[in-house]
């Protein structure tokens, strides 16, 4: 029963990969063109120079918030963490529409002759979509940072201070951890730069996942070429980072002399003052600034700014997606339950002999971009409504509303979304999972077994619920912004608050979208409080980069 249920997981995980490499039939006739190979080496320089930009900026500052959070004590450090932990959901979009603002409307525009026509070279492009990115990627880097220093052995840390003092502990023990982590990061903030579009659509940027929505949505006749020239890449960046991921992985699972409660340092008086002083001035860039700009715009009207016309537009963008908004969240709600349940499963029942597996399950679903695994949903589902089709003809039934076709297409319905999601997030339920899998203790789970009982029932389940708790909590947020596959396969009248909102990014008023985007960040801090409340305060979960 168990295996059948594995292959099951296995369709629902990778079957739309499996179409995408099926149905491409045509690859070889779309590489006989040089000018494929010209747009190849066009898309693969967006997207390394998008990557490498977004490392620039989301490394040195994300390292440092990472290392100050985790290993000094000031007064303000709780509020940090929090405001940090909120900043890892916060949707792409939301930073896009923030960062617009500022770099469109705060920084003086050049004046071009004759007839002072304004130019604002930062407001669209490669640069602009680098530090958008960035800021973006910042949170995700200290967390992760955060998390491998937690993981050192405190043992190991006061052996190395008795020899050498701090700089002892620190290149021995502290060292190699932050490199690791560097490393690990670097290959998660890689990913999402890749995988995503929202930043790249409104900024004009091609890049490989770009390619094909934009192929997809304004052509689709060029979509299996946008595919063909895109796969290679995909299939030899996913290969290198299943190699690599295994190795990164089993160096970030934590082990029995783990500690939970990693010592803290002080400092002489001068040089915290910096370091804090240089803590809020990143966090006032990266998250105060763009806050700002959105509760700044959304306030204002041609009388000029004021609180009562921002509680205005916040509460009509409240009242005309009241019923999406709450459908949302019971989508969200979903979507976080099932991908748990899949991670979890597969999680358990490859605990002993397979770790390779489950490691490079999410890291090739870590690196397939958001439109190829919409692509590969689209023919699936097609593949899906035709068998049934036949299915219906072959017993003679004439049904109205057939269930394939209505859950998948015709009707409005959650569960495209809600598949899309799953994969996309089954990577981050696998990082927060498959660590504390690996910490149940041997001997109970032999001891059930010699006493006849469920293994899973009596040791399993307990011990696992509060991380599988968490860990849909966090896929339900996570998934309350996802654009770059749902937006590919949602039915045409299945409202989607953040596909509304990524849809006004291009054609609504700037005053409309801030407002729809406030509304986002509201609800996206409702979840973080609630995963905060269960975590307390204690953010010593696995790194995403376990997955990848």
């Amino acid at each position: 029963m168990s295996r059948l249920l594995l292959l099951l997981t296995a369709f629902v995980l990778l079957a739309p990969l499996g179409c995408v490499l099926i149905d491409i039939r045509d690859v070889g006739a779309n590489w006989n063109s040089r000018a494929e190979l010209a747009r190849l080496g066009e898309l693969l320089s967006q997207t390394a120079g998008l990557a490498f930009g977004t490392l620039l900026i989301a490394l040195p500052i994300g390292t440092f918030l990472g290392v100050v959070l985790e290993r000094f004590h000031f007064p303000s450090r709780s509020f940090c963490r929090a405001l940090l932990l909120a900043a890892l959901f916060v949707p792409l979009p939301v930073y896009a529409i923030a960062w617009q603002i500022v770099l469109g409307n705060w920084l003086p525009a050049f004046s071009l002759q004759p007839g002072q026509v304004e130019w604002r070279p930062w407001k669209q492009g490669l640069l602009p979509s680098i530090w958008i990115h960035g800021c973006a990627a910042v949170p995700w880097v200290a967390w992760i940072v955060r998390a491998s220093l937690r993981r050192t052995s405190q043992t190991l840390e006061e052996d190395a201070s008795l020899i050498g003092g701090w700089n002892a502990r620190f290149r021995l023990v502290l060292g190699p951890r932050i490199g690791l982590a560097i490393l690990a990061a670097s290959g998660f903030v890689t990913t999402q730069v890749a995988t995503e579009i929202c930043v790249t659509d409104a900024m004009m940027v091609r890049t490989f996942a770009e390619e094909i929505y934009t192929q997809l949505v304004g052509n689709p006749i060029g979509v299996a070429s946008a595919v063909a020239v895109t796969l290679p890449v995909w299939l030899l960046t996913a290969s290198v980072a299943v190699g690599l991921g295994q190795s990164w992985a089993r160096r970030f699972l934590p082990d029995e002399s783990a500690s939970d409660t990693p010592p803290s340092t002080s400092l002489p008086g001068n040089v915290k003052l910096v370091i804090v002083g240089g803590l809020w001035l990143a966090i006032g860039v990266l998250a105060l600034l763009p806050l700002m700009a959105l509760l700044g715009k959304a306030g204002l009207s041609s009388d000029g700014w004021s609180a009562t016309r921002l509680l205005e537009h916040v509460g009509r963008s409240l009242r005309l997606s009241g019923v999406t908004l709450a459908w949302g969240a019971v989508s969200a709600m979903m979507c976080g339950i099932v991908t748990v349940s899949l991670a979890t499963f597969v999680c358990w029942h490859t605990r002993r002999r397979g770790s390779g597996f489950v490691i490079a399950l999410a890291v090739i679903l870590a690196f397939t971009p958001g439109p190829i695994l919409g692509f590969g949903l689209k023919l699936l589902f097609n593949h899906l409504m035709n068998l049934e089709e036949v299915i219906l003809r072959s017993l003679s039934l004439n049904l109205e509303f057939p269930p394939c076709r209505s859950l998948l297409y015709d009707q409005p319905s959650p569960v495209p979304g809600i598949w899309a999601c799953a994969i996309r997030f089954f990577p981050v339920a696998v990082a927060l999972v498959y660590p504390q899998v690996r910490l149940l203790p041997r001997e109970q789970l032999e001891l059930a077994k010699l006493d006849g009982l469920s293994p899973w029932r009596w040791v399993g389940w307990p011990m696992l619920k509060p991380a599988m708790l968490q860990a849909a909590i966090a896929v339900g947020v996570l998934s309350l912004g996802e654009v770059s596959a749902s937006k590919l396969v949602v039915p045409p009248h299945w409202n989607v608050f953040i596909l509304d909102l990524f849809n006004q990014m291009h054609y609504g008023t700037e005053t409309t979208v801030a407002a729809m985007a406030l509304t986002q960040v509201a609800i996206t801090s409702l979840g973080v409080w609630l995963l905060h409340e269960i975590v307390r305060g204690d953010m010593s979960l696995a790194p995403p980069s376990a997955a990848t």
